[in-house]
This record gives C-alpha cells, sequence and structure tokens, in this order.
C-alpha cells in the first residue's frame, strides 16, 4: 500500500512539473521554447496561426525575426498581435513590424509599453513575409508573438504553382495541336484553289475555324502563365 502511494504521488509531482513547464501562459517570453535568430535570412518560422512565440531582446540593438506564408488567393487578412510582458530597464519599450518578402513595411506595432497587448491587421496577397521584433527605447523586455488569419504552409505554395505548371503544359500543347491544324488546313485551301466553288467555300471556311482556335489556344496559353504568379515566384 505503501509503494502504491508513492508512485501515485510521483506521478502527480511529474504531472505538475510539466504543466509547469509546457504552459505558454506564464507570463515570460523567457520561458518560451527560443531566441530566434537575429537577421532576416536567417528568420525563425513558419510562423503557426493561433501559436505563441516569444523571446527577450536583451540590448538596444536586438533584433528578432520571424517568418510566415499568406496563402489566400487575392488578399487575405492576417493579423499580428504582439504582448510586451515587460522585465527591461526603465521605459522600455517594444516596436514590431510586418515586412514583405523585399523588405518593405506592411504594419507596424510601434512602442509597446510593459504589460501593453496591441494587434495590427493588414490584407496580404499571396507571399512570404516577416516580423520583426526590437527595442523602441532601452532593451531587456520580454514578448509574446501570435500571428493568425490567412496563414498556410510552403507546401500549399507548392500545390498552387505545380497545379499551374501543369496548367500551362496542357496549354501549350493544345496550342500546338492548333497550331498543326492550321497548317493542314491552310495546305487544303491553297490546293482548294484547282477545285470548284463550294470545295474552296468549304477549305475557307474551315481556315477561318482553325484561326480562331488557335486565337483562343494563345489566349489560354497567356492565362496560364499568369496564373503561375505569385505561386511559383515565392520562395521556401
Amino acid at each position: 500500500m505503501r509503494v502504491s502511494r508513492a508512485i501515485q504521488l510521483c506521478a502527480c509531482l511529474a504531472t505538475a512539473l510539466a504543466v509547469a513547464i509546457c504552459s505558454p501562459s506564464q507570463g515570460r517570453a523567457a520561458e518560451l521554447p527560443f531566441e530566434p535568430n537575429d537577421s532576416l535570412t536567417s528568420a525563425f518560422g513558419p510562423l503557426a496561426a493561433g501559436q505563441p512565440y516569444g523571446a527577450g531582446l536583451e540590448s538596444p540593438a536586438d533584433r528578432d525575426f520571424y517568418y510566415f506564408y499568406a496563402t489566400a488567393p487575392g488578399a487575405g487578412a492576417v493579423t499580428v498581435t504582439v504582448h510586451n510582458l515587460g522585465g527591461g530597464s526603465a521605459l522600455s519599450g517594444v516596436d514590431a513590424t510586418l515586412l514583405d518578402a523585399t523588405e518593405t513595411a506592411v504594419a507596424a506595432i510601434p512602442y509597446l509599453e510593459d504589460g501593453e497587448s496591441r494587434s495590427a491587421e493588414a490584407h496580404l496577397a499571396p507571399q512570404k513575409y516577416f516580423v520583426e521584433v526590437a527595442p523602441s527605447e532601452g532593451s531587456g523586455d520580454s514578448y509574446r508573438l501570435e500571428v493568425g488569419g490567412a496563414l498556410g504552409t510552403y507546401g500549399t505554395i507548392s500545390r498552387h504553382c505545380a497545379e499551374a505548371e501543369q496548367g500551362a503544359v496542357a496549354a501549350k500543347r493544345a496550342l500546338n495541336r492548333a497550331e498543326a491544324k492550321l497548317q493542314r488546313v491552310v495546305a487544303r485551301l491553297q490546293r482548294s484553289r484547282y477545285a470548284g466553288p463550294a470545295a474552296r467555300r468549304k477549305a475557307e471556311a474551315a481556315a477561318r475555324a482553325a484561326r480562331t482556335l488557335k486565337a483562343k489556344r494563345l489566349r489560354e496559353v497567356r492565362d496560364a502563365r499568369k496564373s503561375r504568379e505569385p505561386w511559383c515566384s515565392i520562395g521556401p
């Protein structure tokens, strides 16, 4: 009986310890699982919607970079929320900036004071985006970052690109067939000069139809090539 009670006590203590370690609501971002890299080229990600991320800004020059993929066709709404968990020097604060793939600012959350939370929303075309978190003044503050909305994985982007590429290949094949048919019809039209009026009229009608079909296939090729963007230009 004593052995059984000891085992139960150990199990309860282990469960409590696991909850204390894993809970993201403990307040300090230092308890969150990582310190992100300090350059855009080595940004941490991709971020998942609704998942908290965070760290501490240890010096006035500290910069934390994250990235995520916006994957909604057109322009989907994405929300970035930052919580300043405090712990820094007097008058310290946190800035957050949403950047597109060209490092152009899309939205910003300036000067978050200790204990303050704020969000910024932007309607983003499909692309890879970055979030920069940095001290607005002083240093030492910890923070928690969350993103939500029209986010996805690179697999979504890759799938859209593959589908568009397949469509472009199919459209090109259809154009090649239309061009070959037009060549045959034009040759038939030339031969019809030695035939009667009815044969010539029939050959001319076939030539007009073949030219119309080729023009249609050309438009389809142009549309298929356009459909590859922006998906096939987004890097991992």
